[in-house]
């Protein structure tokens, strides 16, 4: 294409182009994958129920609380919040260069239903983390440490017998 520009004297013929051509070049890091291992179960220990009632199970590891009349059995040390560890998969050597040192946590939305051995229900609910899973988790050296607690929902005259959720429940974790 041509274009034509007039002026007093002469006219000029400056050629203008209908396309161009730009380069971009392609690149990507791949990074260790982030793992998330159970260390160990949730356990509300052993409980009596008398009317409706809650044990709430705190994430970071504090005695269980009773609301209702609902009674704990148990001592601390019988109950157990569920723990994660949580790793770059990098190894623990501080001189690794690590990518990421933080990462988010998703936890169930849902309730989770525990079953005994004559079929009664229960629900487990109101999941609850440490760290927050309004917060970020960290990474020191490539491991990190979380903890999950929850609500148990018990019934008026909750059936007898020992509980147990029919599936794992899930916990996810992202780099950040």
């Amino acid at each position: 294409m041509l274009l034509t520009i007039h002026s007093n004297t002469k006219a000029q013929v400056i050629p203008v182009l209908a396309s161009n051509v730009a380069y971009a070049n392609i690149t990507c890091v791949v990074v260790s994958p982030i793992v998330i291992t159970k260390m160990r179960d949730m356990h509300f220990g052993s409980i009596v129920s008398g009317t409706k009632g809650t044990v709430v199970l705190p994430p970071d590891g504090g005695r269980p609380i009773s609301t209702g009349s609902v009674a704990l059995q148990s001592s601390a040390n019988t109950t157990s919040t569920a723990t994660f560890e949580v790793s770059d998969n990098l190894g623990n050597n501080p001189n690794t260069v690590r990518m990421f040192t933080e990462y988010t946590i998703t936890l169930p939305t849902n309730d989770v239903v525990l079953v005994n051995e004559e079929g009664k229900t229960m629900l487990v609910g109101n999941f609850t983390s440490n760290p927050a899973s309004s917060q970020k988790g960290t990474l020191v050296n490539g491991i990190g440490q979380l903890s999950v607690g929850a609500t148990l929902y018990v019934e008026a005259d909750q059936g007898l017998g020992q509980y147990a959720s029919t599936a794992p429940f899930p916990v996810t974790v992202n780099f950040n």
